[in-house]
């Protein structure tokens, strides 16, 4: 195989030229000549033409095959080792002795010839016979030429006395070429994955080939090596399960090749897949659920072979949110469900949310996003509703009235106030107080501002005809600090039989308010609410309601209080 690969490289290594000087040329008279050469190797005089092979001359030689041939012109080397070969008349072979590099040969007269030298660099035993380098020429055995010499065409006539010949030289150059294969995909490559490489002439003869397996530590990069390849051109095909296979030319130059080639996965339809047994749970009471289902992969049965892996993302969104929880499906199709009919392959693998899905007081509807290669497919889930009210973690305040329009539910939030501060601090001012947050149906202030979590969840311009606002500002629980619930009767004072209902962590039972009126009943004996009207003072320690005064009727909150909370500010119309 080497003196293969010798054949294939002469045309392109051209290492240095070999100046032959031919002297005592004896003329016979049957048409023939005696013909002795002395080799002069000026290669190192000549290292401008040598990159390749650039120390190595003659002297590197323990054997030298020569050979005087027949011209064929218009051709090109390997004609000398066609010749040997038998496709055309040798004239005359000899070997060179190494330690003169002269030899004799006897050639024809007017007649075209050329001179072929071979050498052989490391010999088994140390030097050939004449028939052992003939038969290495011709691939018989186990040794190899490294170097070919091919003279241009020459004659000898009767009249020569002394010639100069030139000859080129070639020599082998042989490199360790490395193909570290790898994937477009970061997901990179599956352990248990089967491929090959396979090097190739420029003319589609297999040269060499190899098999590999993906293990554990090959998934970012498996290096599959070749060596003695000779300098030249070639193309690889490489075939490795669930990619696309490659193919591409490349030149070996150097005494070592890497090539770095990256396989693209043999993606799955998008068509191919669909949903099945999908399911919503809510966490209890809570504002969080769980989404899960089956993800069904259906392969036609003419590309069962092809598909070994499922490069997508997955994710479950809750619609209206942003955010989206990851739900990708393993990557190999070796770790799902299969099964084969006589269509179809079909694997299917279970999937849900690992983390939960934030929902919103009233209907939720989820949605699951599948994307592979680069398109995307969405399939609603289901929906679920969710009564924040209902939540033993938020704090809920809902108002209702029988009669009247317009109330507006106010609520001040100081989440610096702790507990008790304003009577077992006598430092407390409204310093210590903190920020308050003003938050009412006013477009501008539904949201606690500090975290954007929207508390004003109705007001009344919706269709139930109440107001209804939910604490969980500190991850979906109520948030520690000192309230002030109170509310307004915003246009005319007509509102009758409004009803305040408080619910939440460390209540007993849920504490209503009311029902009472606004509205002026001309009955002396009946007290009505005082526009606005405080009724709430509460506070919150460790996410539980830990104070909640009532504000009677008709009154207000006390000086003591007020000086704290500030005046009741009035609705802002829009």
């Amino acid at each position: 195989m080497r003196f293969t690969y010798s054949q294939i490289l002469v045309f392109a290594l051209i290492a240095f030229v070999l100046p032959v000087s031919c002297a005592d040329v004896e003329t016979e008279t049957n048409g023939f000549a005696s013909l002795e050469i002395s080799l002069d190797d000026v290669s190192h005089r000549k290292t401008g033409r040598s990159q390749l092979a650039a120390s190595m001359t003659s002297s590197d030689a323990k054997t030298i095959l020569a050979g005087v041939v027949s011209a064929v012109p218009g051709s090109n080397f390997p004609q000398c080792k066609e010749i040997l070969a038998g496709s055309g008349i040798v004239w005359y072979r000899t070997l060179v002795d190494i330690s003169t590099y002269s030899a004799t040969f006897v050639v024809p007269l007017d007649t075209q010839v050329k001179l072929c030298l071979y050498f052989f660099r490391e010999t088994n035993p140390l030097s050939l016979s004449l028939s052992e380098a003939t038969d290495a020429i011709l691939g018989v055995g186990t040794n190899a030429p490294e170097g070919f010499g091919e003279s241009g065409i020459f004659t000898i006539d009767s009249e020569t006395t002394a010639k100069t010949i030139a000859v080129e030289f070639w020599t082998t150059s042989y490199s360790t070429v490395t193909f570290k294969i790898g994937s477009s995909s970061s997901a990179g490559m599956l352990e248990g994955s089967i491929g090959t490489v396979k090097l190739n002439s420029t003319s589609g003869q297999l040269m060499d080939n190899q098999s590999f397996t993906i293990t554990s530590a090959d998934n970012a990069s498996k290096s599959v090596v070749f060596s003695n390849v000779v300098y030249n051109s070639y193309s690889y095909d490489i075939d490795l399960q669930g990619f696309f296979p490659r193919t591409q030319a490349f030149l070996v130059s150097s005494a070592t090749e890497t090539l770095d080639v990256k396989l693209t996965p043999n993606m799955v339809d998008l068509d191919w897949l669909s949903f099945d047994n999908m399911t919503i749970t809510q966490e209890g009471t809570t504002a969080y659920a769980k989404a899960g289902g089956t993800l069904v992969l259906n392969i036609p049965i003419a590309q069962k072979d092809n598909v070994t892996q499922v490069l997508s993302l997955m994710q479950v969104k809750r619609v209206g949110l942003s955010s989206l929880v990851d739900v990708t499906p393993p990557i190999a199709l070796s770790s799902w469900f299969k099964t084969e009919g006589a269509d179809n392959v079909t694997y299917t693998t279970l999937f849900s949310t690992a983390t939960s899905i934030p929902l919103v007081h009233g209907s939720n509807e989820l949605q699951v996003i599948l994307t592979v290669n680069k398109k995307s497919k969405t399939q609603t889930m289901g929906t679920i509703d969710y009564d924040a009210c209902v939540d033993s973690n938020t704090m809920c305040l809902t108002l209702t009235w029988t009669d009247g329009l317009d109330p507006d539910l106010h609520s001040y939030y100081f989440p610096d106030w702790s507990y008790n501060e304003e009577t077992t601090n006598g430092s407390f001012d409204n310093t210590l107080r903190g920020n308050r947050y003003w938050v009412y149906s006013n477009a501008a202030n539904k949201k606690y501002s500090e975290t954007g979590d929207v508390v004003q969840l109705q007001d009344g311009n919706s269709p139930s005809d109440n107001e209804v606002q939910v604490w969980a500002t500190d991850s979906k629980k109520v948030g520690n600090g000192t309230y002030l619930v109170y509310i307004e009767d915003v246009s005319e004072t007509d509102v009758q039989n409004f009803k305040l209902v408080l619910s939440g962590p460390g209540l007993s039972d849920n504490i209503t308010y009311g029902p009472y009126d606004f509205k002026d009943d001309d009955n002396n004996s009946t007290t009505e609410a005082v526009n606005p009207q405080a009724v709430f003072f509460i506070q919150v320690d460790n996410n539980s309601i830990v104070r909640s005064d009532n504000i009677s009727i008709g009154d207000n909150l006390s000086s003591t209080l007020m000086q704290w909370t500030g005046s009741m500010q009035n609705s802002v119309v829009e």
